[in-house]
């Protein structure tokens, strides 16, 4: 990657926000249907799940933090002190 794309760093956070945000809600509710499903229609939702999962990061938190390194020591600060990204 040549230089920031993103170069508004607030922009930047908020698609970090978008990104936790999201797969908090997939990882809920991976754990919703493995306390509700059987083993084999837990895992036929589960792979996908994973995968969006997954998408989501390449798309969001693994391209922000590639053009914005310095935002990686924001989210450790913020998972450290209050669990989450704020």
């Amino acid at each position: 990657m040549s230089g920031p794309t993103l170069k508004d760093i607030d922009l930047a956070r908020h698609l970090l926000r978008v990104d936790f945000r999201c797969t908090r809600d997939l990882q809920d509710a991976l754990q919703l249907l493995k306390e509700q499903l059987p083993e084999p229609a837990f895992r036929a939702y589960a792979e996908p799940i994973a995968a969006a999962i997954a998408a989501v990061g390449n798309a969001l938190s693994n391209r922000v933090i590639a053009e914005h390194p310095e935002l990686e020591q924001e989210i450790d600060a913020s998972l450290a002190t209050y669990g989450r990204i704020l």
